[in-house]
């Protein structure tokens, strides 16, 4: 599996989804309200900007899908695997393959100092 397609798993999966889309529900209804509230209390409808009220939804999206992507590429001691992958323990270079949903260990040579990496499927060094 590559990057592209480790962080692609991640983001489809249902819990990230879920949770990407309440927040894009809530903070854009905030937002729009906030913006063109005035035009959309009244029903303006004419004077309400359509490209902004899309926008103020798929932008708080944008951003907790990152947020959320980002952090479970960081692979943390004692948390499920959100995918298959190699890793690679920034300390000592010793990798592992770890399957999806597995409890991802400690490094045996590193013990409580493990930091592990997300290696690319080209990285011959493992």
């Amino acid at each position: 599996m590559n990057n592209y397609e480790l962080i692609l798993n991640i983001a489809l999966s249902k819990s990230l989804l879920s949770k990407a889309i309440k927040i894009a529900f809530v903070v854009g209804i905030i937002l729009n309200l906030i913006n063109q509230g005035e035009q959309i209390i009244n029903l303006h409808m004419e004077k309400i900007n359509f490209l902004k009220l899309c926008f103020t939804f798929i932008v708080p999206f944008c951003v907790s899908m990152y947020t959320a992507v980002s952090m479970k590429l960081k692979f943390h001691v004692g948390e499920k695997s959100p995918a298959n992958t190699k890793l690679k323990c920034k300390a000592c270079n010793k990798c592992i393959n770890i399957k999806k949903e597995e409890i991802i260990p400690f490094c045996k040579t590193c013990k409580d100092k493990t930091v592990w990496k997300v290696i690319s499927t080209k990285d011959s060094k493992c």
